[in-house]
């Protein structure tokens, strides 16, 4: 998801800031709905994904990783929340306008629309980051563990 949100803030918003009203409409009321069919389950599969990540970090509240995964779980239900008050609200506007007859303030609409677009792309960016940041820093947390682990046992088998 972040990588199209990103995909999206380099080249799809530039365009779409570029098009006629007939031309951004069509566009918008064609875009949608192959979007709503798999957005919410996207969006759930992520929601789940981090949530029974930090319920597995649990126990190591406190640590650098933990927080990095709050802190993703933060942006995309940032980013939710954006699309619940702002991107969708104005979606349901744009599928009701006719490309032949715009309403006066469809430039508007449209900024706004992709206002809302830029700064979700930013929070999906973020988030992403965020993951990458915390599983590189699981893995070096782990990694001493496990030399700790394997040390301690290898001391274990020494002939004294």
């Amino acid at each position: 998801m972040a990588g199209s949100s990103f995909a999206f803030v380099l080249g799809m918003g530039p365009a779409m800031e570029n098009l006629s009203a007939a031309a951004y409409i069509e566009l918008h009321q064609n875009l949608d709905p192959a979007f709503s069919a798999w957005n919410p389950l996207l969006y759930f599969i992520l929601t789940v994904t981090i949530v029974a990540n930090l319920f597995l970090l649990r126990e190591e509240w406190k640590s650098l990783e933990f927080l990095l995964v709050l802190f993703a779980l933060i942006c995309v239900l940032d980013e939710l929340l954006m699309t619940w008050t702002g991107n969708l609200p104005l979606s349901r506007a744009v599928h009701d306008w006719q490309m032949l007859a715009p309403p006066t303030n469809w430039a508007e609409v449209r900024s706004q629309w992709l206002r809302f677009m830029y700064i979700r792309s930013a929070l999906l960016v973020s988030s992403f980051g965020l993951l990458l940041a915390s599983s590189f820093f699981m893995k070096q947390s782990r990694a001493s563990r496990s030399n700790v682990f394997v040390v301690s046992s290898e001391l274990q088998n020494l002939p004294l």
